[in-house]
């Protein structure tokens, strides 16, 4: 039996484990095939670190890590609080100036902040924030490069507005070429959306076929 809240690094660590899966499924566009086990994974997540997750570990969790969290439970409908988010302040109020190296971390964040609710302003400033950085970031970057691939895409199409086909297309062409020697399972995984997208996409051939006949 799970018992709530989490009492050590190997909790985090599972909960990290388990979010970053579910972000790769559905970013590869395969998640409807897995909506139980998605719930079941997020469900377990939740009730391990409970709504404060990212306040229980404000000393030893990255940027990106806790964004993921937020922006995952609460697509999925769970009741979590961007409060955690202020462990990244200064103390005056505003986003600490050294999270602009944390790249991914300001990528992630950028993310989450779409999903904020009316009033959050905290949400507010992270967007302000990450676009501005964002922005500048990208400009160091070769336009081959994976992270400014990343970033351009999202600021055009953040994942909460984006057409899930879209959004697959995108990941699977970055995932293939910057992840080739990725492990066994992420290989599975990215052949398997590449085969689900090509059948999809035949299926609606199909149909634009039949309809314009």
């Amino acid at each position: 039996m799970v018992t709530a809240g989490v009492d050590n690094d190997k909790d985090k660590v599972a909960i990290i484990q388990k979010l970053e899966l579910v972000d790769e499924i559905q970013r590869l566009g395969v998640g409807y095939h897995f909506e139980a086990e998605i719930e079941e994974a997020l469900g377990t997540v939740y009730v391990l670190g409970g709504e404060s997750f990212v306040e229980k570990h404000s000393n030893n969790i990255e940027l990106n890590h806790a964004a993921l969290w937020f922006r995952l439970l609460r697509q999925q409908g769970f009741r979590v609080s961007p409060a955690g988010f202020r462990m990244f302040k200064d103390d005056e109020g505003k986003f600490k100036e050294s999270l602009v190296s944390d790249e991914q971390g300001l990528l992630s964040l950028y993310e989450a902040a779409h999903v904020a609710f009316h009033g959050e302003d905290i949400l507010d400033d992270a967007l302000g924030f990450t676009i501005k950085n964002l922005k500048s970031i990208i400009l160091d970057h070769k336009p081959s490069s994976l992270f400014r691939k990343q970033a351009e895409f999202s600021l055009s199409l953040p994942i909460w507005k984006c057409i899930p086909r879209i959004l697959a297309r995108h990941s699977i062409e970055v995932y293939s070429e910057f992840h080739s020697h990725a492990s066994h399972d992420r290989a599975v995984i990215l052949k398997f959306a590449k085969l689900d997208f090509n059948v999809v996409q035949k299926c609606h051939q199909e149909e634009l076929r039949e309809l314009t006949m």
